[in-house]
Formats: structure tokens, sequence, C-alpha cells
């Protein structure tokens, strides 16, 4: 049975995304405790917290897909085992109370203890973007530039791009090329943004 030390060795290296779904695996396994053997249930759990926590830019719901299987191809294995080494460390800790009763809330704050007090972001956040308060300027809402888009453009890009959470190139581009479509203007990516965009990833060969 794993250590505390295990446990934490195996959360310190995730990123902050893969935190959130570590977490997320762990809290739906603690209230599903019988089905934590089932790899079918357990992967499908993954997948699902994938989704929800993963924040991937896609083009389109297929893509997105394809997105979210590259990245659980990637990185299914750390997630899964650090998921296993909290519950079952989580579950050693709370067996002298087990007599007691303990509730899932209690089992997520002592699981909480074993996470990295500051979770590594890989500069995922970089504060509100010069494209905020332009638009902030003109009068400009996120449907305005959705509506002025022809590429499949949809709000939550918008929004993410005007917070600065990091985008690919491919939904930089994109949200610049709606920017202007809706001002009338021709824009330079540095009058809207702080930060060079990443890389989209590249397509695993079929």
């Amino acid at each position: 049975m794993p250590n505390p030390n295990d446990v934490r060795a195996s959360l310190a290296p995730l990123d902050d995304r893969q935190q959130k779904i570590v977490a997320g695996l762990f809290t739906v396994m603690i209230q599903n405790p019988t089905r934590v053997r089932d790899d079918e249930w357990v992967a499908e759990q993954l997948t699902h917290l994938a989704l929800i926590a993963g924040e991937f830019e896609a083009d389109s719901p297929a893509d997105g897909v394809e997105a979210v299987e590259r990245y659980l191809g990637a990185h299914s294995v750390r997630l899964l085992t650090a998921s296993l080494l909290l519950f079952q460390r989580v579950g050693l800790d709370l067996a002298p109370v087990a007599k007691d009763g303990f509730t899932a809330e209690d089992a997520v704050r002592r699981a909480l203890e074993y996470f990295p007090a500051a979770p590594v972001t890989a500069e995922r956040d970089l504060g509100e973007q010069p494209i905020a308060q332009r638009m902030a300027e003109l009068a400009l809402v996120p449907a305005d530039l959705v509506r002025a888009s022809t590429e499949q453009l949809t709000h939550k890009m918008v929004a993410r791009a005007m917070k600065g959470r990091r985008l690919t190139a491919n939904v930089m581009g994109k949200v610049q090329r709606a920017f202007d479509a809706a001002t009338g203007s021709t824009s330079e990516r540095h009058e809207l943004f702080t930060y060079d965009p990443s890389p989209r990833p590249p397509t695993t060969p079929a």
C-alpha cells in the first residue's frame, strides 16, 4: 500500500489540468468505491473528467474528441496511477475512524492535503489581455466577434482570449480575425495579446 511520500511524489509533477482531473476522479471513486475495480467504468470516468477539466481548444466536436483521445493516450497511465494511489492512501488514513463513519467531503479534504501547495500552471493564466480593453472601448461583447467570424468561433474561445487563458495559434488567429471583421480594422497580434500562442499539437497518425 502507498505511503504518504509515494502519493505526494505521484502528484507533484502534475500540472494544473492534470491535478484537476485526478482530484475529480478521486472524488468519483470515493462516491462509488465498489466500482473502482471496474476498469471500463474508471476509463469512462477519466474520459468524462478530461473533457470537463481539460479545456481543449478545438474547431469542431470531432476535433475536440480527437484532442482528448491524444491527451489521454499520452497521460492516462500517470493520471490513473496518481488517482489510485490517492484513493488507497486516503482509505488507509481514514480506516481508524471508519467505524464512526466519514463523509465523501471528509475524504476529499484529506486527499487535498496531498496535493502540492502551489500547482504548476505552465503559464496558462496570463491575465486580462489588451483585446478585452479594446472591446470595452468599442462596446463590443463576445457575441459580436462570434457573429463576425466565419471560422466556427465560440463564445468560450473569445472569453478565454479576453481573460488571458493561453490559446493555440489556431484559436488566437480566429479571435484576431473576428475582432478585425467586427471592427473593420487590421490589427497586429501584439496589439491584442501579450504573449505568443501555443503551437497546435500534432495529429497522431492513424
